[in-house]
């Protein structure tokens, strides 16, 4: 289950501590004035520089365009020149800073000067060897002042990057107006004499390496061409046109090879037609249509013609005269003559076809062995020309490098005529007017920062004072009825006035006390009181807790010393004797006996005569005349020492038996329950508990301990109350009863 937070409790929390916080406040502002009126004005000025596409000293030797890496190495490199301690000696040495005052020694806040005062005086304070003095050199003094002054420039000196823009800021900040000013001008004039005079000296050094390293290239560039010639030569790798010359035989013999291949197909297929049509008979040779049959021959296709033209003259005859005429008997003997002369002039052609086809297949098989003949051949060439690709390659690159450094060369030929700088001054700093330090708004600062210290406190302090104040805190930690709230009133309200009373000597055999005083008792002189409501309370809680019980003995207890514990047990005794019952109060607090001290009944006999068996109980008693309440006091003798073992005596538990058949109610003042163990030997002998707790005065974990350590103590309490409870301070405690706001008002007299 997450943590939660009330923040109606925590701002409530720091209400109560108001004055904590108005004093963090209060201390906070006077802190900033006093800083602000002894803290002398500090001064700003400013420039820009923006820097080129190179900076002196690092440009390169190729014309290649700068890409983005490039650019920020670029930008990196004029940052450290403007952070360099040479380009702060040139500022100190034209501005003589170090001889300059206001630069080397500048005021300080008072703050400040006490830590210098304080640093100037820890080396005397610490055992030093006697060094002997030794004269100082005036150059090496000077040298040593220009140094200092360098590192407190430096220290000073503000230099950054504007964005991702190639603009650089430069501010310094001082007492002295006048100097920032002239001190970040000065900046920028170093800046860009520095650029002017490296890219001069960068370009003359640049320019004699150039001139040394193109004798070179040249030399390997022409070196590297004759290499490159004489192995072609050597290799048998010579060109033509471009190419070499094996590759070109290898592709005009594939050439011839394709040719050869199609003009065998050709041939073999015009073979096959020749030979079936030679071995037909006649008359199936004329039928077939081998008279219309393509033939490159011309006499071949001459006698096709007259075959075709017989042929058609039959066809028309025929017609004409029928299949039996003379002219038609003539003309087919005719046609049979001519297709015999055809068909032998077939099989000629069929045998000078196949001579033909024999005579290519016998060339492609020469092309075929040639194409691999010389494959092979350009296999082992391989090497070789991988080796010859390696050297042209070379010498491409020396003669790229070649151009490349003589177009370089003339640039900087040019560029020494006339240096410029790639640094400008984008602007010009004024003698500020205004001071950046200390300012105003500082205090605003400051008091809030108090504020916040102060509600911190005050969080921190309702932590550690975590003490019960309400009626849920105290039932939450001890699960016993809550009784009420006692109000915190002045010494002489709780006191009153106590005066010796003459009494009527009693009877013999009478059970009235002998001695008498009278004492003004808070509840009886404001009846209506909170403090006389809240015992009224307690009255009620207690006669129901002893019910029908002819006698009960109540006893009244505290954690800790001085929760008025005292006073509540004598008012509430003296509340419950007005009503007309039989009270006896008793002061078991052996330790201090203030009830017995406050009464002044201290002197006399009291309950140590009696657990001492020097006197009865019945002939120490004392009587309160205003209530008719009957006491008997702790009183000792000078010299006596009490210890907390008489408490537990059995006579005490027998005075209290004895009482309750005698007294309607019997009230006993305890030791209490955590400086000492008094009372826990008494508590069995009791009928009831009241516990009296001081408000804001007893954490919870105090209370549980001391309850749970005597499990027949929670076992008597009737239930607890809260003790001098601040009554305009609980309002702000308490969230659960909207009526306890209302007590106070309640209480008050004129309300």
């Amino acid at each position: 289950m997450g943590t939660t937070f009330d923040l109606n409790a925590l701002f409530q929390g720091v209400l109560r501590h108001k004055l904590l916080i108005v004093a963090t406040v209060v201390a906070a502002l006077l802190i900033g004035v006093l800083y602000i009126k002894t803290t002398p004005p500090v001064f700003m000025a400013s420039t820009q520089v923006m820097i080129g596409d190179e900076v002196a000293g690092t440009s390169g030797i190729s014309n290649r365009p700068a890409n983005l890496s490039q650019n920020e190495l670029t930008l990196e490199s004029a940052l450290r020149v403007l952070q360099s301690q040479t380009l702060a000696l040139a500022v100190v040495n034209k501005l003589d800073l170090h001889r300059n005052d206001a630069f080397m020694s500048p005021p300080t806040s008072l703050l400040g000067e006490a830590v210098q005062e304080l640093r100037s005086r820890v080396p005397d304070l610490l055992p030093q060897a006697a060094t002997p003095e030794s004269a100082v050199d005036p150059k090496t003094e000077e040298m040593r002042q220009r140094f200092e002054a360098v590192e407190i420039l430096r220290e000073g000196v503000e230099i950054r990057r504007e964005g991702r823009s190639a603009v650089f800021l430069i501010r310094y900040s001082a007492t002295n107006r006048e100097l920032v000013a002239e001190i970040v001008n000065a900046y920028g004039e170093a800046f860009v004499s520095d650029q002017l005079m490296g890219n001069v000296e960068a370009s003359a050094r640049v320019l004699d390496w150039l001139q040394d390293r193109l004798f070179v290239i040249q030399d390997n560039s022409t070196q590297a061409a004759l290499q490159v010639e004489e192995y072609r030569a050597r290799s048998g790798l010579e060109t033509v046109a471009g190419e070499p010359i094996i590759v070109q035989m290898i592709a005009r013999l594939k050439e011839d090879l394709a040719t050869a291949t199609v003009e065998v197909a050709r041939l073999r297929a015009q073979s096959l037609i020749f030979d079936e049509l030679q071995h037909l008979d006649p008359a199936r040779f004329i039928a077939s249509g081998a008279a219309g049959a393509r033939v490159p021959d011309a006499d071949f296709s001459a006698r096709q013609e007259r075959l075709l033209v017989l042929q058609q003259h039959l066809d028309e005859t025929m017609r004409l005269y029928g299949p039996d005429h003379a002219e038609v008997l003539q003309l087919r003997e005719r046609i049979e003559v001519e297709g015999r002369i055809l068909q032998r002039e077939m099989q000629r052609l069929y045998e000078t076809t196949l001579n033909a086809l024999r005579a290519q297949e016998a060339e492609i098989t020469m092309l075929s062995n040639s194409i691999e003949e010389i494959s092979r051949e350009n296999v082992k060439l391989a090497t070789s020309r991988v080796e010859l690709r390696a050297l042209e390659r070379q010498a491409e690159i020396y003669e790229s490098l070649n151009e490349t450094y003589l177009l370089r060369l003339k640039d900087l030929e040019q560029t020494q005529t006339f240096p410029v700088s790639n640094v400008r001054l984008l602007s010009i700093a004024d003698t500020p007017q205004d001071p950046i330090a200390p300012r105003k708004t500082m205090i605003l600062g400051l008091m809030l920062l108090g504020l916040l210290a102060g509600a911190a406190l005050s969080l921190w302090r309702e932590r550690a004072q975590r003490f019960i104040r309400t009626r849920d805190e105290l039932q939450d930690a001890i699960g016993l009825p809550f009784l009420g709230y006692l109000p915190q009133m002045s010494l002489n309200e709780i006191e009153g006035a106590t005066a010796p009373e003459a009494l009527k000597k009693p009877r013999r055999g009478s059970n009235k006390p002998r001695l008498g005083f009278r004492h003004v008792f808070p509840v009886l002189k404001d009846p209506h009181s909170q403090f006389t409501e809240a015992l009224r309370n307690i009255r009620v809680a207690v006669e129901a807790s002893a019910g029908s019980q002819t006698g009960y003995a109540l006893g009244i207890v505290s954690i800790r010393p001085g929760e008025g514990k005292t006073t509540s047990a004598k008012n509430l005794a003296a509340l419950a004797a007005t009503t007309g019952r039989s009270v006896l109060l008793v002061d078991a607090d052996a330790r201090t006996s203030s009830l017995s001290k406050g009464w002044r009944q201290s002197i006399g006999m009291g309950l140590y005569e009696v657990l001492t068996r020097r006197a009865d109980w019945e002939d120490a008693l004392r009587l309160e005349v205003n209530t008719g309440l009957h006491f008997l006091p702790f009183t000792t003798s000078k010299g006596t020492r009490v210890t907390g073992d008489m408490i537990s005596a059995p006579e005490f538990r027998t005075l209290i038996a004895e009482a309750k058949q005698r007294y309607e109610l019997t009230i006993v003042d305890l030791a209490p329950l955590g400086p000492v163990s008094d009372a826990r030997a008494l508590i069995p002998a009791l009928d009831g508990l009241v516990l009296m707790l001081e408000w804001g005065k007893v954490s919870p974990e105090l209370l549980q301990y001391i309850l749970s350590s005597d499990p027949i103590l929670h076992e008597r309490l009737i239930g607890a109350a809260l003790n001098k409870t601040d009554m305009k301070a609980l309002a702000k405690y308490s969230k659960s009863e909207p009526t306890e706001e209302l007590y106070y008002a309640y209480g008050d007299p004129a309300s």
